[in-house]
């Protein structure tokens, strides 16, 4: 078996499903810095926001007892019930900020674009709007209202830290680990923006770093899934498979593994000739109440075929059909069926059937070339040497295929001794993709043909 081979394969069609953007933690809500950043915006910043009257004053005074009883519902209350909440930013504003501590985001939302409506310049309006959309996941609103508090001369770390995380969401990590690195200046022990750090530097294949901070992430987090994740998600790139397996299957043990990332975990197994391993992983995927794409499932049938476990690819593709009875795309139907040919022709269980299946391929689909060029090696074991040259000289002509085409139409020449047609073959399958071990095929062919003259 051609490991080499098998491991391009593998990384060519399997990622990891933490590479999406991270999310702010639940925990950041809840953290320490950020309720602290959060509680100074009630106070008053006279320099840059709006005045407030006596009167306004006095009525934010009122709600200070209730407010340090921990009564938020009657300090709000309060403040939406003075008609003072539609004339004064101030009030809609810290009407908000109580809003938004109850969870109440909507409202907040609303409350927060009342204050801006009356004093447009409000730089916490902006921010804590912001705030607002970091919640909804509304990325689209949240940015341009973080950045228009930056604007206004805001430089707290929790601004710049959501920042963070909404460029991570439109994909633009080295901004997002620029704002990060604003983020720690003033909070460096911010788990979450050392997670984000982290993300952004793996993205960026700088995986030495990023390796480094998710140790301290882990350590400090320890329960949380998706920085396991990500840490995979490194290890892979780093071409360190058994670390990725360990993480993978601690997410799997705490049942919080999803179906795509069982598929790779499998993946993984296989490559490293634990199928033992993988056949547990493989059916637990497709059993899955969220299934993962089909054609993700498909290229995994496609690995196990490669590896020649002909008894777990036969049972995944069984089980496979069961789990997904509805599948409507017709190419990845297709690379299917082409598997199962593959599968019956290759272990020998069934060659005939497999032959027939591809030559209702390509009856369908006349520029099938991974079925032309496997039925044509098929008829040329069965000694039906001219139908596997006119399959073989049909697939040569389909775009990416010229060259294992032409290698096999090399075989089939050797096989009739038709050396210098073979050599013709060789050369233009070179021409494609030198390898010394080609050429050295080629060697031993040219000295048969000079043997045979």
């Amino acid at each position: 078996m051609n490991y080499s081979v098998i491991s391009c394969f593998l990384l060519s069609c399997i990622s990891l499903s933490a590479a999406e953007p991270l999310a702010l933690s639940k925990d950041y809500w809840q953290d320490e810095a950020f309720l602290k950043s959060f509680n100074g915006s009630y106070r008053i910043n006279a320099r840059i926001e709006p005045s407030v009257t006596s009167e306004q004053r006095s009525l934010l005074v009122s709600i200070q007892p209730l407010m340090a009883e921990g009564k938020r519902e009657d300090a709000l209350a309060m403040l939406t019930g003075n008609e003072l909440a539609k004339s004064s930013a101030a009030i809609a504003f810290n009407a908000g900020n109580i809003q938004f501590e109850l969870g109440e985001l909507e409202s907040a939302e609303q409350s927060y674009l009342q204050a801006l409506k009356l004093f447009p310049s409000f730089r916490r309006a902006h921010r804590n709007l912001g705030f607002v959309y970091v919640r909804q996941s509304s990325w689209d609103k949240a940015l341009p209202a973080l950045e228009e508090s930056i604007r206004l001369g805001d430089h707290d770390a929790a601004t710049f830290g959501q920042l963070a995380f909404g460029r991570m969401q439109a994909g633009q990590y080295a901004s997002a680990l620029q704002a990060f690195q604003l983020a720690q200046l003033t909070q460096p022990q911010a788990v979450d923006w050392k997670a984000g750090t982290a993300q952004c530097l793996e993205q960026l294949k700088r995986h030495e770093e990023a390796l480094s901070l998710l140790n301290e992430v882990i350590e400090a987090r320890p329960a949380e899934t998706s920085y396991y994740l990500l840490q995979a998600s490194v290890y892979l790139a780093m071409n360190r498979p058994d670390e990725t397996i360990t993480n993978l299957d601690l997410v799997r043990r705490l049942g919080k593994l999803d179906a795509e990332n069982h598929l790779l975990l499998a993946n993984l197994h296989l490559r490293s000739g634990s199928s033992h391993l993988a056949r547990p992983v493989m059916m637990a995927a497709l059993e899955m109440e969220q299934k993962a794409a089909y054609g993700s499932v498909i290229n995994l049938l496609e690995f196990a075929s490669i590896t020649r476990d002909w008894s777990l690819a036969r049972d995944f593709a069984t089980a496979m059909q069961k789990a997904y009875p509805d599948a409507s795309d017709d190419k990845l139907e297709q690379k299917r069926e082409y598997l199962l040919a593959f599968i019956d022709i290759e272990s020998e269980d069934h060659p005939e059937r497999g032959a027939k299946v591809l030559e209702s391929i390509i009856k369908r689909d006349p520029l099938s070339a991974n079925s032309l060029i496997l039925l044509a090696r098929y008829r040329a074991k069965e000694q039906r040497h001219q139908e596997a040259v006119m399959l073989l000289e049909q697939a040569v002509r389909v775009q990416g295929h010229e060259y294992s085409a032409n290698l096999e139409l090399a075989k089939v020449c050797v096989s009739t001794r038709r050396y210098d047609k073979a050599i013709d073959h060789l050369d233009k399958a070179l021409k494609i993709q030198p390898s010394d071990e080609l050429l050295t095929y080629r060697e031993a062919i040219q000295n048969l043909a000079v043997a045979s003259e």
